[in-house]
């Protein structure tokens, strides 16, 4: 098969290449890919960011996908070839709370296991989730990681309801999916963006307020005047450390932080008498379990929601699309889209 095979680290051993297609052992089925989010962990992959001890070489990468069964190992039931599914990002996470091997090693794309950037991946039966049928190929493989990133956060972390103010940081996938689960949940969002023209796009998907942090670098303080000084219940943020004192800052005593990303260093330093202060939560989220992927698909079908897609690539172009994650230049997602 084709797939995108990282050989060392760094952009120049990563590139397509063909390989030995799997085979699905006991208890796994094996997909036949279709297409492939695009996400800033498979940049970090490629490039080292997470250390490189005891991970898998050569790798293919990819953490977010979707496909069609084509083989069903040994023992699999309930599953039938010909169904469109989603694997879990985490593979094994089928419960609310994970085992700390699985996290440690379960994701797919890195450190230890393939990853959806191949024209064929194996998994286990047990961590795929039939995609939503009016969402097309592009569109389905965004849910493993950030739709349900999002949802989580919107609806685990946050427990958002009607009336409730929503911040969302950027305009990348797990923002605007947030910005649509936070709608239909009934919530006042408020986007923040340095782009003019992403934010008139995000007021298109519903916004409520959008706020320009470059002529507005003190956006806590825009987001206490619109909410007449109280805060918002919960803030998305992206893990920088100049954004997490906003955050802290903007959201309301008993509220919730949910950061879904690691842009800046890894100790952000938060003010922890203000944390203790007013109570505040602040959570990680990083995809979720099956219960929450099924719980995301459901909400999609429901609300018939799709994820904002900027550009689909070949396979052949995917290595320059992950070298330009880091710049967040796209509204929305980047697709990898597989031949027919």
């Amino acid at each position: 098969m084709k797939a995108l095979l990282l050989s060392g680290t760094g952009f120049e051993h990563f590139g397509l290449a063909e390989c030995e297609a799997p085979r699905p052992q006991a208890g796994e089925v094996l997909l036949r890919m279709r297409a492939a989010g695009i996400t800033l962990r498979d940049y970090k992959v490629v490039t080292g960011a997470y250390g490189t001890d005891g991970q898998t070489r050569p790798l293919i990468p990819g953490g977010e996908g979707v496909g069609e069964i084509v083989e069903l190992g040994e023992g699999v039931r309930g599953l039938e070839i010909g169904q469109r599914v989603s694997p879990l990002f985490v593979q094994g996470w089928v419960d609310a709370h994970p085992r700390r091997e699985t996290i440690a090693g379960g994701t797919l794309g890195g450190p230890l296991l393939h990853g959806c950037y191949g024209q064929y991946l194996a998994v286990r039966a047990d961590s795929v989730v039939e995609a939503p049928e009016h969402l097309s190929d592009a569109e389905a493989a965004t849910l493993p990681f950030a739709g349900v990133a999002a949802w989580r956060t919107i609806h685990e972390q946050g427990a958002i309801g009607h009336g409730d103010t929503v911040v969302i940081q950027g305009t990348g996938g797990i923002p605007l999916f947030a910005l649509q689960f936070a709608k239909r949940a009934g919530a006042r969002v408020i986007v923040t963006s340095k782009s003019d023209d992403k934010l008139e796009r995000a007021r298109q998907l519903g916004a409520d307020h959008v706020i320009n942090y470059a002529n507005t670098p003190d956006w806590a303080q825009a987001v206490l005047d619109l909410t007449s000084g109280e805060g918002a219940h919960l803030v998305l943020d992206p893990g920088g450390s100049a954004t997490i004192a906003q955050s802290v800052r903007a959201v309301r005593p008993c509220g919730a932080i949910s950061v879904f990303n690691a842009l800046g260093a890894a100790d952000i330093g938060v003010n922890l008498p203000y944390l203790l202060g007013h109570n505040l939560r602040v959570h990680g989220v990083n995809a979720g379990s099956r219960i929450a992927h099924r719980k995301a698909a459901l909400a999609m079908s429901a609300g018939k929601l799709k994820p904002v897609i900027e550009n689909i690539v070949s396979l052949a172009e995917g290595p320059q699309a992950v070298a330009h994650a880091p710049k967040a230049e796209q509204f929305g997602k980047v697709c990898l889209q597989f031949d027919p």
